[in-house]
C-alpha cells in the first residue's frame, strides 16, 4: 500500500455516519425546543380577572362581614402548592402588616390546610379555603399568587402580582396598598406563580411536564 492512500468507505459506513449526525442534530434540536418551553414558564405572566368582573366582586361581597363595610379589604390569593405562592405566604406571615385594613387569604388546597391555617389566623389573617375548582367557580381567578384591593365601597381598585419580575424578592404588595388607599395609581405588576384552573393548566402545559413553580 502506497503511503497516502486511503482506503474508500462503503456506502454503509457513510450511511451510518449520516445518521449519527442526523440524530445529534434532532437531539439538538429537541433540547433547544424542551428548553424554550420550560423557560416560557419562568418568563409568562399569568392572566387576571377584570376589575370590573361581576362574579369577583359577588365573591367579595358574600365573605364581607358587616362591620367590615367601612374598612379597605385585601385578598392574596395563594396556593399551596405553588412555589411562588409559598414566598408570598412567608413574606405575609413574617412582615408588618398595614393597620386599618381587613386582610384575607384564599387559599386554594386539594387536601385542606388544618396546620397552615391555624398559622394564618394565628397572624390576624382571615382565611377562606376553597379548591381549584372553586377559586375558578368564585372568583373567576385561573392563577396564585394574586393580590387583589379592594376600597370600602367593594370597588375593586388593583387587581395583579406582588413583584416586577418572576421570583424576586421584594415584594410590593404593602406599597401598594398604601399608595391606592392615599389615591395614588397604581399600575398593577404582572402576576407571575402557577396556573390553578384546570383550562388554564392545560393550556399553558399541555405536555404536564412542568414543574410546580
Amino acid at each position: 500500500m502506497s503511503a497516502g492512500f486511503v482506503v474508500p468507505r462503503s456506502p454503509r459506513s457513510r450511511s451510518r455516519v449520516l445518521l449519527t449526525y442526523l440524530g445529534l442534530a434532532a437531539w439538538a434540536g429537541l433540547c433547544v425546543v424542551l428548553g424554550a418551553y420550560l423557560l416560557a414558564g419562568h418568563l409568562l405572566t399569568l392572566p387576571t380577572p377584570a376589575a370590573a368582573d361581576p362574579a369577583l366582586h359577588q365573591a367579595i361581597a358574600a365573605n364581607r362581614h358587616a362591620d367590615q363595610r367601612d374598612r379597605w379589604l385585601v385578598l392574596h390569593v395563594l396556593s399551596e402548592d405553588c412555589k411562588c405562592s409559598r414566598r408570598v405566604l412567608d413574606h405575609l406571615l413574617a412582615d408588618r402588616r398595614p393597620s386599618g385594613v381587613v386582610e384575607r387569604i384564599v387559599l386554594v388546597t386539594d387536601h385542606g390546610a388544618a396546620e397552615l391555617g391555624a398559622a394564618i389566623r394565628a397572624r390576624g389573617f382571615e382565611l377562606d379555603v376553597v379548591t381549584p375548582d372553586e377559586l375558578v367557580a368564585r372568583y373567576h381567578v385561573e392563577a396564585a399568587p394574586l393580590l387583589v384591593v379592594v376600597d370600602p365601597h367593594d370597588d375593586v381598585r388593583y387587581v395583579g402580582g406582588y413583584t416586577p419580575r418572576k421570583q424576586a424578592a421584594d415584594m410590593r404588595d404593602v406599597f401598594v396598598i398604601a399608595a391606592i388607599r392615599r389615591g395614588d395609581t397604581v399600575e398593577p405588576l404582572p402576576a407571575f406563580g402557577c396556573a390553578v384552573g384546570r383550562a388554564l393548566s392545560t393550556k399553558l402545559d399541555p405536555f404536564g411536564i412542568r414543574f410546580r413553580n
